[in-house]
């Protein structure tokens, strides 16, 4: 900026106009981010597409921008109260039957059926460690294009029925997917030679949600950070129990779209209860690039969300409500854009188990976030 000669507009009144700027336009530039960020539900009282169907009025009535919704194998059998995971497609997408989307015809009706006006961050879950993946090795071909078929499913099911992306669960529930020692078990090959297959697998299931959802976003409930932590620890990535997750998570980031993103849902943060606790996960999601081998997408793809467990390990009161709305604003703040709110004994739909002050809570951080 060029001043006249003699022109009492100094230097110092220079530095303090933008000075001023800075006051009066941090509050209104702060406010924005704020906004977009998203609080969605994901536990054990997710709702099913024909409940979505039948129900998606009262459901926005919570204070919530988005659900994890169950796709049921039999939707007659989910109604008359078989809700286990046996009759959940997300928790057969690694197993040895090969679905169909014509099969799922009624659940794409349903989520369609559904005029969301609020509820714009909806996700399928899907998990992939369980006891349906029993026998799956990262070298058989056969049971992978199975996997692969089975995602693109699930992913066509998401497209068709306007749903936002997909919850990725990669908690070992009774069969040891990512950890290299039991895998070795089945056959006797070397790290390397399993990262490679790994990370060559995560291409094919990525390759396979992309050709129905162009910028998928990928939710998982925890990523890189599950070895990153034990390798921090002093042990070898071999010796880890979640050792093959991040060559499995680099082949999904090779293959994702420019538009998606995978996203470190941070599980591990379930019971804080301080803003600290929330900045510290999020550091340990940027430094857990060391262990990606394609750490530019990882830099521009990977982002960090953070899990809040209103009911702590059978804890209905383990938050007060206040501390509860204090709890998720300081995730708000921290995170990219997601908080993902999970119970196991409390519902929300309808609300069953939790006492309405909680709701309230929840309802205030999201009215302040619009502000």
């Amino acid at each position: 900026m060029n001043l006249p000669r003699g022109s009492a507009f100094s230097l110092g009144h220079l530095v303090l106009m933008l000075l001023l700027m800075c006051v009066w336009l941090t509050p209104a530039m702060a406010q924005p981010e704020m906004k977009t960020k998203k609080v969605i539900y994901y536990g054990w009282g997710s709702p099913d597409t024909q409940y979505v169907q039948d129900n998606w009025g009262q459901i926005e009535e919570m204070p919530f921008d988005g659900v994890g919704i169950v796709v049921p194998l039999d939707r007659h059998a989910w109604q008359g109260g078989k809700r286990d995971t046996g009759n959940q497609l997300g928790w057969q997408v690694a197993g040895k039957k090969a679905f169909r989307v014509e099969e799922f015809q009624d659940s794409i009706k349903g989520l369609k059926t559904a005029k969301w006006r609020k509820f714009s961050e909806n996700f399928l879950p899907v998990a992939v460690s369980v006891s349906q993946a029993a026998g799956l090795n990262w070298f058989d071909d056969s049971r992978w294009r199975t996997v692969a078929n089975n995602f693109a499913v699930v992913a066509r099911i998401a497209a068709d029925g306007g749903v936002k992306g997909l919850i990725l669960d990669p908690e070992q529930y009774d069969y040891f997917l990512f950890h290299y020692l039991e895998q070795q078990k089945q056959l006797d090959r070397g790290f390397e030679s399993y990262q490679e297959m790994a990370r060559q697998r995560g291409r094919e299931v990525m390759t396979a949600i992309a050709a129905a959802m162009p910028a998928p976003v990928i939710l998982s409930l925890y990523g890189y950070t599950a070895a990153f932590d034990f390798v921090e620890s002093g042990k070898s990535l071999k010796e880890a129990p979640y050792g093959l997750l991040p060559a499995f998570y680099d082949g999904l980031l090779e293959a994702l779209p420019s538009g998606g993103v995978l996203i470190d849902g941070c599980e591990q943060a379930y019971g804080f209860r301080e803003r600290g606790q929330f900045g510290a996960a999020y550091r340990r999601v940027q430094e857990a690039v060391k262990l990606s081998s394609v750490p530019k997408r990882y830099r521009e793809q990977v982002k960090a969300a953070f899990g809040v467990w209103l009911d702590y390990k059978g804890q209905a009161n383990y938050f007060s409500p206040d501390e509860f709305r204090r709890v998720v604003t300081s995730a708000l703040d921290v995170s990219d854009k997601y908080v993902w709110i999970y119970t196991e004994g409390a519902r929300f739909f309808p609300p069953a188990g939790i006492e309405s002050s909680y709701i309230k809570a929840l309802a205030t951080v999201r009215g302040n976030m619009n502000r």
